[in-house]
């Protein structure tokens, strides 16, 4: 009999905002097992992600098809949900088995999308002078909504997670 003890996927399972940093950072290390140093994506730029396109998952999205990251579909012959009052979009948001499986395709866009070549250049370059800049990096995902702003927010987003966690050992 086979007794070797096999790592479950974690359920990302919240009730507040701080349960839902520490049940996706779970996700997260889950997933990075399986990853080489040059596949990881700053953990703060998903948690900044993850937030601003679930609202710490209470979206609708979130909670319909376990979508935290805003990930459409084209293909509708694929589980999507449409966006609300538009039965006939051309699109719709990607649903997935779990929201810890969303966060594992967030990151593979991330990792082999066109639009983000110059996110993984850049990533590849800081990674070997071991000086990762999660602002310049944030800099080049201005593709990956069609908010103008976006990169500002996702900056704000992050000084506002970083304060937390300082103040929070203080």
């Amino acid at each position: 009999m086979d007794k070797t003890i096999k790592a479950r996927k974690p359920d990302l399972v919240y009730n507040d905002s701080k349960e839902f940093i520490i049940a996706l950072n779970n996700c997260i290390d889950w997933i990075e097992k399986d990853k080489s140093i040059y596949q990881i994506i700053p953990r703060e730029i998903i948690l900044a992600q993850a937030i601003i396109e679930s609202d710490y998952g209470k979206s609708r999205f979130s909670e319909v098809a376990n979508n935290l990251f805003g990930v459409r579909t084209y293909d509708l012959s694929k589980p999507h949900v449409k966006p609300l009052g538009q039965p006939d979009s051309k699109f719709g948001l990607k649903k997935y088995k779990d929201k810890c499986d969303s966060v594992g395709d967030y990151i593979n866009i991330l990792n082999k999308g066109n639009a983000f070549e110059e996110f993984r250049e850049l990533r590849y370059k800081m990674i070997l002078l071991e000086d990762i800049d999660v602002y310049a990096l944030v800099e080049l995902l201005d593709r990956y909504a069609s908010n103008p702003n976006y990169v500002k927010l996702l900056k704000k987003t992050i000084k506002s997670l970083k304060n937390e966690r300082v103040s929070n050992t203080n």
